[in-house]
């Protein structure tokens, strides 16, 4: 396409740090792993950074490691029990996933209309006695890069008595009251897919904690259970991120705040061009790093078509909730908000290495359908 929507970026600097880890370092856990960690937890400001493979797995082990999965081994001596986890539906569909697979039962609710974010106002009215007597945690979104509502998550996690997971994988570096997200929360969870507002040349993905306790559960959790270099107390996977990576993640990360900035100065062109600032709301306590820019409108599917035909790429997310695929038609009612939400949305090309001439173009194909 002439103005595609996603341009995937390795830089001169990326593969020069890549070749050095390769030729210095150890393939698995070298320097290059460590260092990004502690840099990464700086950024974010919490104590502690523990990287893995991916998003999802992430999330998952974070799961594992405030004793939210079943495992026999350890959970003799825990007072909290598996049970029910919220999480929204407007979301990619690892959110729920990683529920599942740690033998918990996900909750998916309502979205905002507003900004497709969590939720939970009419929460009680989507439990029931025995989800009251299970709920064991809370996965809150911050969609797009926009961070969520927090103050009404924390509140309901405070009154349940839960702990509080943030999938911040669309959301690096975007801030909620002064703190960056990740550190909101018991664990926040990044992801490094290259899409992401910052990558590591391929999958990853790192979690954030001020629990010296939880970080390392997540350190064992991501190397088997390891607990010496012998002997392993816990279930766990291989999820470790690899060396060249990490390597890569370093300079992603030394930029990220570059970009964003660019991110931002791309919206607003979009913002005072468009016909109607159809543009998803940033949350006023917050700001968001608009990882998707994305317009809210009825006439979606002809401003797609329209961006199609004169080759600009976009993207719908997502364009069928949660709620709605195969696998989880049976785990839950309708939610009506989100399943008009999803066909309303459409992402516009957001990536900093767009021209304003490029913006102006679309503004202008965009206009044509809206004006």
């Amino acid at each position: 396409m002439k103005i595609p929507f996603f341009i995937q970026e390795f830089t001169d600097e990326m593969e020069e740090a890549a070749i050095h880890a390769l030729r210095n370092e150890s393939f698995v856990g070298g320097e290059s792993v460590t260092k990004f960690e502690e840099e990464f937890a700086q950024y974010t400001g919490t104590k502690y950074a523990a990287s893995v493979s991916s998003g999802n797995g992430a999330l998952q082990i974070s799961l594992m490691a405030l004793g939210l999965n079943w495992d026999n081994t350890e959970n003799e001596n825990h007072s909290r029990r598996p049970g029910t986890i919220i999480t929204p539906t407007n979301s990619f569909i690892a959110s729920a996933n990683c529920i599942r697979m740690s033998s918990s039962f996900p909750l998916l609710v309502d979205v905002n209309m507003d900004d497709g974010g969590i939720d939970l106002s009419d929460i009680k009215n989507k439990k029931n006695k025995m989800d009251l007597e299970k709920l064991s945690g809370i996965i809150p979104v911050h969609i797009y890069g926009n961070p969520c509502d927090f103050d009404s998550v924390k509140s309901f996690a405070e009154e349940e008595d839960i702990p509080i997971i943030e999938d911040a994988c669309q959301a690096h570096g975007a801030e909620y009251k002064g703190k960056k997200v990740g550190s909101l929360g018991d664990v926040g969870c990044f992801s490094f897919y290259p899409t992401k507002n910052m990558t590591v040349g391929g999958d990853g993905g790192m979690t954030t904690t001020d629990n010296e306790e939880t970080v390392l559960k997540i350190k064992s959790i991501r190397d088997n259970g390891r607990k010496t270099k012998n002997e392993f107390d816990k279930l766990g996977f291989t999820m470790r991120l690899n060396t060249v990576n990490a390597a890569i993640g370093r300079v992603q990360l030394k930029h990220l705040d570059e970009k964003t900035t660019r991110r931002r100065e791309i919206v607003s062109i979009y913002r005072k061009n468009l016909a109607q600032d159809c543009i998803l709301p940033e949350n006023k306590d917050g700001k968001s790093v608009y990882h998707q820019i994305v317009v809210k409108h009825e006439k979606r599917d002809e401003i797609r078509k329209e961006l199609t035909d004169n080759e600009i790429g976009s993207a719908i997310y997502y364009e069928t909730p949660i709620h709605q695929q195969p696998i989880y038609k049976s785990y839950n009612n309708p939610l009506p908000n989100s399943e008009k939400f999803s066909k309303l949305i459409l992402s516009l090309p957001s990536y900093p290495q767009l021209t304003n001439d490029q913006v102006l173009k679309i503004c202008e194909h965009v206009n044509k359908i809206i004006s």
